[in-house]
């Protein structure tokens, strides 16, 4: 008789185990998806700023040869971010160069990329020569201007959460520092001097 009783009760503690256990995943399981889905859209931020700082060095270095004008390196722009993050920054949609939508520095011009499929801003592009701020275009820029080119992303157009509610934050940004390689003018001589 003891025994039975000792079975019986071995038997009705694991039923509540299994409770107790279920009642603990669904109590931590919202938990551990929030920090899930927290880590991947850190990981999302990373993987598109580092995107957008390789898509900035390598229209720096466009503009910095001076055979591109800002219109061009901004086309140029789009091809590199679309080939990259294709989904994010609309591949096969309608676009167009337009006037920023977003206020700019003086002595800034820019572009914003827009998405006509989609009626969305996909990036922006602003150039700010600091050796010459009256230059507004790299074709213009003399050999070793310094100028500064900048990459505006709205976050809602490549986040998959909506971050700016913690955050407060609307863009990710990206400005480059360099130095135009403009080639100086040489006259080449019709004949050779003697020796």
């Amino acid at each position: 008789m003891l025994a039975n009783c000792t079975r019986r009760g071995l038997a009705g503690s694991k039923g509540h185990r299994r409770a107790v256990a279920a009642l603990e995943l669904a109590v931590c399981l919202p938990l551990m998806f929030l920090i899930l889905s927290g880590l991947w859209e850190v990981g999302r931020i990373v993987e598109v700023q580092n995107v957008m700082w390789n898509s900035a060095r390598e229209s720096a270095r466009d503009a910095s040869l001076g055979q591109d004008n800002l219109l061009t390196v901004a086309n140029n722009l789009l091809t590199y971010l679309q080939s990259a993050e294709p989904r994010a920054f609309a591949q096969g949609h309608s676009t167009s160069m337009i006037a920023p939508v977003v206020t700019m520095p003086s002595n800034t011009t820019g572009y914003t990329c827009w998405d006509n499929t989609a009626n969305r801003e996909l990036f922006t592009i602003t150039y700010t020569d600091k050796t010459n701020p009256s230059l507004t275009d790299p074709t213009t820029a003399l050999q070793l201007d310094r100028y500064e080119l900048g990459v505006q992303v709205p976050y809602a157009s490549v986040g998959w959460t909506p971050v700016a509610r913690v955050t407060g934050r609307t863009r990710l940004y990206v400005t480059v520092d360099w130095v135009s390689l403009v080639d100086s003018p040489f006259t080449i001589p019709a004949s050779l001097p003697a020796q």
